[in-house]
């Protein structure tokens, strides 16, 4: 009798464990990549250059124009499942980068072939000794029809997060993706009232958390969300 049940003691301890060896190797990618591809970064304020602009990328308040920003991006974070395993990859930063540039500058990490889904893309803005994480200027034309200068100063740490669709890294396609700022959503919750009551400093609007405090921390909470992404893919061959 106890022969007996040590034997199907010992046979429930190898089942336990086969089935624990199983579960531990379903979470494992078994293909061996192929090739990689380049997924380069860029950041924009949205304008009309930029193609399949959302239908919210005009600027909500009547007389608010913004003509000029800078970012200074520390890092960009990339993360997805890819065969059921999570990748999470960061690239070098970028310094001071223009928003407004027709020709944003970038950078890129590299990525094995495959399917990513459930993708996530943030922007990290971080300020240094003598750069701000981001800086935008423009003109507000108040009530009495006065042009009047106006300026966004961020400090501290803040991210921009976007989610994208799948893409197919099959090794012979570079990828683009590009983070567009809706400077619209930037000043969600502010309005055209709230500009001409605000502060003037030498002639100019300066919202920061010194001056016109309560402006700066609605466009402070707005910035997460203010973010807008798409892929733009590369040919290997192309010229």
């Amino acid at each position: 009798m106890k022969t007996v049940r040590t034997s199907i003691f010992a046979a429930v301890v190898l089942a336990m464990i086969s089935f624990a060896a199983c579960k531990k190797g379903s979470n494992k990618s078994s293909v061996v990549p192929s090739g990689s591809a380049k997924l380069s970064f860029q950041m924009q304020a949205t304008n009309a250059n930029l193609a399949s602009l959302p239908a919210d990328s005009v600027s909500s308040i009547s007389g608010l124009v913004w003509t000029a920003g800078s970012a200074n991006i520390g890092r960009f974070a990339f993360e997805a499942r890819r065969q059921g395993v999570s990748i999470n990859v960061e690239s070098n930063n970028l310094t001071n980068v223009d928003l407004f540039a027709l020709t944003p500058l970038q950078t890129y990490i590299t990525l094995d072939t495959g399917v990513y889904k459930e993708i996530e893309i943030t922007a990290f803005l971080e300020s240094t000794d003598t750069i701000p994480p981001l800086k935008v200027s423009g003109t507000f034309t108040n009530d009495s029809s006065k042009v009047v200068p106006i300026e966004f100063d961020l400090s501290g740490h803040a991210t921009v997060q976007v989610e994208e669709k799948n893409i197919d890294i099959n090794g012979t396609t570079d990828y683009t993706a590009l983070l567009s700022m809706q400077l619209d959503k930037l000043t969600k919750g502010i309005t055209a009232d709230d500009l001409n009551k605000a502060k003037v400093t030498n002639g100019t609007i300066i919202i920061s958390q010194s001056s016109n405090s309560a402006l700066y921390w609605k466009m402070r909470s707005n910035i997460a969300r203010c973010g807008w992404g798409e892929f733009r893919e590369w040919r290997h061959d192309h010229n």
